[in-house]
């Protein structure tokens, strides 16, 4: 299975190694508070990249479908392989089997089976940027003909997660400080924090318009922001 995206951390132990020793409970009546968000984003040069694409094929019967698709992502599989892409980073991520009915029914019903119809997709991770175009054009050479996009990402996702959620709490925190100090009152204790909010452009369906072998890719760089939401006491 791939790495977990970035998307997919919690912030409780972060947030505690953040803000050792505060109490956080909920304020008492009448206390006065001040609330603040906290933000933090990096631009950073995406590592890996994963190319989803696949097989679409038809028959008169369920069988002859899903036996003309086998064969062809076999062939797209054994494609990747030989552009030095491991079984590990080949993944399903789409399987269906529907029927075609005939158009022929007068009283609104979906009409007779004429047929079947067998999606395939599989999303392969590409940890060599430079292989992009290749894997792709191996990949329709083999049989694929349908693209469902291209996305770019971060390996190593979770320390630069930690870092922003400090930098976040951080501006959070000194944010507070001034209005506090504009107020002519002392900051008090951190009494709640949350996050509020984590922005991860992938650049996903970026080669959606994909028709022919050789298109430049340029993987640019991706913004990723946290935002937190704290309440401080004064």
């Amino acid at each position: 299975m791939f790495k977990r995206s970035l998307v997919s951390f919690t912030v409780l132990s972060l947030l505690a190694a953040c803000l050792a020793g505060a109490a956080f409970a909920a304020p008492a009546e009448g206390t006065r508070t001040v609330t603040v968000t906290g933000h933090a984003e990096a631009a950073v040069a995406p590592d890996v990249a994963f190319v989803t694409a696949g097989i679409i094929t038809t028959g008169a019967d369920a069988a002859t479908a899903r036996e003309d698709n086998d064969r062809t992502m076999r062939r797209i599989i054994d494609a990747l392989a030989a552009q030095g892409i491991a079984k590990a980073n080949i993944a399903t991520s789409q399987f269906s089997l529907q029927p075609i009915y005939k158009n022929d029914a007068k009283d609104g019903s979906p009409g007779a089976i004429a047929g079947y119809r067998l999606q395939n997709s599989v999303t392969v991770k590409v940890e060599d940027l430079g292989k992009i175009g290749p894997v792709i054009d191996a990949a329709f050479a083999a049989g694929a003909n349908q693209f469902h996009g291209l996305r770019f990402a971060v390996k190593d996702d979770g320390r630069l997660y930690d870092e922003l959620l400090r930098k976040a709490v951080q501006d959070g925190r000194h944010k507070a400080s001034v209005m506090a100090d504009a107020l002519g009152v002392a900051l008090g204790q951190p009494l709640s924090v949350s996050e509020s909010g984590r922005f991860v452009p992938m650049q996903a369906d970026a080669m959606r318009s994909f028709k022919a072998a050789g298109a430049p890719i340029e993987a640019g760089t991706l913004t990723v922001s946290v935002d937190v939401n704290l309440v401080f006491g004064l």
